[in-house]
């Protein structure tokens, strides 16, 4: 029985870890009015590709232009060219 309930909850806690994927990228540039970075992956599922991040709060994103940071988007995967929101930092 317990070993039951641990397979149980390992797949619920497996089903809400794919809603969102936590990667490194280099902004290119920000746009301050639409909250929209471009982006490129630099490590991870996401090396290489070219994306727009939508940012909800401003959080001086326009100072990171150049630079590296880790970000939690709201998907599983990444596609080049692709738009996703950022759930954290």
């Amino acid at each position: 029985m317990r070993k039951a309930l641990v397979a149980l909850l390992s797949i619920i806690g497996l089903g809400y870890s794919l809603d969102e994927l936590y990667i490194r990228v280099r902004v290119e540039s920000y746009e301050p009015k639409t909250g929209t970075l471009r982006v490129v992956g630099t490590s991870g599922a996401c090396r290489g590709y070219r994306m727009n991040l939508i940012a909800e709060r401003p959080d001086q994103w326009d100072k990171l232009v150049g630079r590296e940071v880790s970000v939690m988007i709201d998907s599983n995967t990444c596609q080049d060219g692709g738009t996703y929101r950022i759930k954290g930092r």
